[in-house]
């Protein structure tokens, strides 16, 4: 005979019968996990608030100004043409997540993922402050609509109102800057509409997720559960009951029959925040959060048994079987991240701060200035690229090189091209040479591209090759 407290089959713990959500409210754990667990949130959620504040060379650490098309990673500078480069950045983020879960499971859902680290660590934390303990919730959820139930439900909502506004402020920093955001808060709405749009979008949003659907954006929403199958295997570390140590359980197993250690007490369900059975085996609910890992030890010392019923373990382990660290997944994910971040780190050690090129103008090849001269004077257009990568205002200045120097005459709008921080400019210019330096048509010279600071603090200089043409 089934227990009361055994989870249907057919369905969600989060669902009745008729697909109705049934709200879970996991009840309070302490444990070595627990306590790891609000340190690394801790973290996590300072780093969160505080990174907007800080520079590192005069500018914020991360900004990602879409608007703008600059972002800054840490002291490195991107623009929007630099795409490439941020494929990069990107995909080791992506990588490096794939590595983690074949190794480690779904380490980052239960340890890192903002769902988690809001939701647990934040709300609930706020929601047992005000409504009380897990037994206090769920009573107030059967309760009537009362003076008192009022007065809890519009407390709890008017603290996650105020902390998902502090969240929303934050998350904006990162794409506004804080200066901006300062002095936009400082404003009337009115004249910041798309700002205040996005930032009231974002609050409900964020609202809804961490303050009421909870749980379900990891079961439903989220793909990465999914994903997580195509890339754990029967060697990667999980959250796993020991079958062998606990079955058969308490009151399951007959009484003539020896019993395993699991006492069918329910805790580990009581505490799950998706409200899974754990001694089912790996399951897509489950987020590797390790509450159900510190309650049955919790239970297992208190009935003088060895604790570890549940804990982080592989398939394999389970089977009495050695772990194979170097599979072909792990082998070729780890290729994979150290190539991505090579790839990086050569693309930023190879990209000068101001890069300039010159392209031979889609236009007519040559033109003759002085066609009864003797000696005709010629033009041929050109196009310089300019791209500055840096945040700081530089310039751009051909110079002709030394050999040619007297023969061939620079024409352009100006001497130097201005050159803000990001932007990425062509100039026309021509060259002026006369008819007898060709030969066969055709001449090879070499123009120097000068780069340099609008204050003078460096100066670069590259040599590139140019084809001069012209009737013969």
């Amino acid at each position: 005979m089934s227990s009361l407290k055994e989870l249907p089959q057919e369905r969600l713990a989060s669902m009745d019968e008729t697909g109705k959500r049934v709200f879970l409210h996991p009840a309070d754990v302490k444990g070595r996990f627990k306590r790891l667990r609000i340190q690394v949130h801790a973290v996590l959620l300072v780093l969160f608030l505080v990174l907007p504040w800080i520079q590192i060379g005069g500018h914020q650490a991360v900004l990602l100004d879409i608007a703008h098309r600059r972002f800054t990673l840490f002291g490195l500078a991107f623009w929007a043409h630099d795409a490439p480069m941020l494929i990069f950045v990107f995909g080791s983020v992506f990588i490096g997540i794939s590595l983690i879960t074949a190794v480690w499971g779904r380490l980052w859902c239960g340890w890192g993922c903002p769902e988690t680290v809001f939701t647990e660590s934040v709300y609930r934390a706020v929601e047992r402050l005000i409504e009380g303990n897990a037994v206090q919730r769920q009573r107030l959820d059967k309760s009537p609509w009362n003076f008192h139930k009022i007065r809890l439900r519009a407390t709890k909502w008017l603290a996650f109102l105020v902390i998902t506004l502090i969240i929303t402020h934050s998350f904006m920093a990162y794409f506004v800057g804080v200066e901006a955001l300062a002095d936009m808060m400082r404003r009337p709405p009115s004249e910041n509409p798309y700002t205040f749009g996005v930032m009231a979008f974002i609050t409900a949003i964020l609202l809804f997720s961490f303050g009421w659907f909870r749980e379900q954006f990891c079961i439903i929403v989220c793909p990465y559960g999914r994903f997580q199958a195509v890339l754990m295997d029967d060697n990667s570390m999980t959250v796993l009951y020991d079958a062998k140590r606990g079955e058969p359980r308490r009151g399951v197993a007959k009484a003539e029959e020896p019993q395993g250690d699991c006492i069918n007490c329910y805790r580990c369900v009581q505490v799950c925040p998706t409200g899974i059975d754990i001694r089912r085996g790996v399951q897509l609910e489950c987020v590797a959060c390790t509450a159900c890992i510190d309650v049955c030890d919790e239970v297992m010392l208190s009935i003088h048994k060895e604790p570890n019923l549940i804990g982080y373990n592989t398939l394999v382990q389970q089977e009495g079987k050695k772990v194979q660290h170097f599979r072909p997944r792990v082998v070729i994910l780890s290729l994979a991240l150290l190539g991505v971040l090579s790839g990086l780190v050569f693309v930023l050690t190879m990209r000068a701060p101001v890069k300039a090129t010159i392209f031979n103008a889609k236009t007519v090849a040559y033109q003759i200035l002085t066609p009864n001269a003797a000696d005709p004077q010629i033009t041929n257009p050109f196009m310089l690229t300019s791209a500055n990568y840096t945040f700081g205002s530089a310039q751009v200045q051909l110079v002709v090189s030394e050999a040619d120097r007297g023969k061939l005459e620079i024409i352009a709008p100006q001497v130097g091209v201005p050159l803000p921080g990001g932007q990425e400019i062509k100039s026309p210019f021509f060259l002026k040479f006369p008819k007898s330096l060709l030969k066969d048509g055709k001449y090879v010279t070499h123009l120097e591209i000068l780069t340099r600071a609008t204050d003078g603090s460096w100066q670069r200089s590259a040599r590139q090759e140019v084809h001069l043409v012209g009737p013969y």
